[in-house]
């Protein structure tokens, strides 16, 4: 791969998760008695709400496109590291299934009744499995390439976003669902811009 086109992979790593946030937020925003603490993100894509294809198609279907596009980078950069390489995959499965969420949106209050709130279900908790793994994974084969730091940075972000499923379903933190449900995801994409930055600085020194 040219390492022209490698970059351009590389910065939607960057651009889509920054797009995404920002979209999600502004659109928490403008729904008048939207709460994003306490409530989910899939929310914003209910059947039911005024923003469903918005956030849907070019949230988090736009953000499944985002993170292939990264993982063909990041498989180019690393080349024929085997465990990054199984980071590949995980990262490819997991920008796939986000894709697929876009069109599967949940039921109402996403209370997952009909056969498309179930599917939803289950191809949102996809990702939200297989991007921290990548990210745990990469951590040893990152370290001896770039240093111990970069290591943690890995290891620690992939627990942390893989720690916020379990911790969702504590009933005395309900109030708080949204906020753990969007740090979840957030540490999974923090940790995708980081290796994002990472690599584009080094490839343009």
């Amino acid at each position: 791969m040219k390492e022209k086109t490698q970059n351009l992979l590389i910065l939607t790593g960057i651009i889509g998760p920054i797009f995404y946030f920002v979209l999600l937020t502004i659109l928490g925003i403008i729904w008048n008695g939207y709460n994003p603490i306490s409530t989910g993100m899939s929310e914003i894509g209910a059947i039911d709400s005024p923003f469903k294809n918005i956030i849907n198609y070019f949230g988090f279907s736009l953000l499944g496109l985002t993170i292939i596009s990264f993982s063909f980078g990041f498989k180019s950069y690393f080349k024929n590291n085997f465990q990054l390489k199984i980071a590949f995959i995980l990262l490819l499965l997991g920008g796939i299934f986000m894709f697929i969420v876009g069109f599967f949106p949940c039921d109402s209050m996403c209370i997952d009744v009909s056969l498309t709130g179930k599917l939803h279900s289950i191809t949102s908790t996809i990702p939200a499995l297989l991007i921290p793994l990548a990210a745990m994974f990469s951590a040893y084969p990152i370290t001896k390439r770039w240093g111990k730091k970069w290591g943690y940075i890995s290891f620690y972000l992939g627990i942390l976003s893989m720690a916020s499923g379990p911790i969702m379903f504590i009933e005395s933190l309900d109030l708080f669902s949204g906020l753990i449900q969007r740090l979840g995801i957030g540490f999974s994409l923090l940790w995708i811009m980081l290796i994002s930055f990472k690599i584009h600085k080094e490839t343009r020194a």
